[in-house]
């Protein structure tokens, strides 16, 4: 799998937190790291960037894990074919906002991993 950022194995060691994979062979289009396409197999893809997407759902959880936020703030948001959750960085977000990827931090204290989180866009 190789990608258009210069990520060295494709599996996103140096991707963009926005950026998404699309199979070379059939088209399909996901965001999570995966070796292979979920519908044909294929194993060369490349990446773009997601862009805005639509937040579809929200949920507001209030027991957490130890080192989560609480509240916290959940959305699913769809960029084109792709859906996903993440965190929200504002609880008041609705169904219909438009959102883009605020970066990735850590989810727990001492979690080496970074995670996206959702911002809406601000209306013009």
């Amino acid at each position: 799998m190789t990608g258009e950022s210069g990520d060295a194995d494709g599996r996103g060691a140096a991707l963009g937190v926005d950026e998404a994979f699309v199979c070379a062979a059939c088209g399909r289009r996901w965001y999570y790291t995966r070796e292979r396409c979920p519908d044909c197999g294929g194993a060369e893809a490349s990446t773009y960037a997601l862009g805005e997407g639509e937040l579809l759902a929200v949920t507001v959880t209030h027991v957490t894990p130890p080192d989560v936020r609480s509240p916290n703030a959940l959305g699913l948001a769809r960029f084109g074919d792709v859906r996903l959750i993440a965190q929200l960085t504002d609880a008041d977000a609705a169904p219909g906002d438009r959102v883009t990827f605020g970066g990735a931090h850590r989810l727990r204290d001492g979690d080496a991993r970074r995670r996206p989180r959702l911002v809406a866009v601000e209306s013009p």
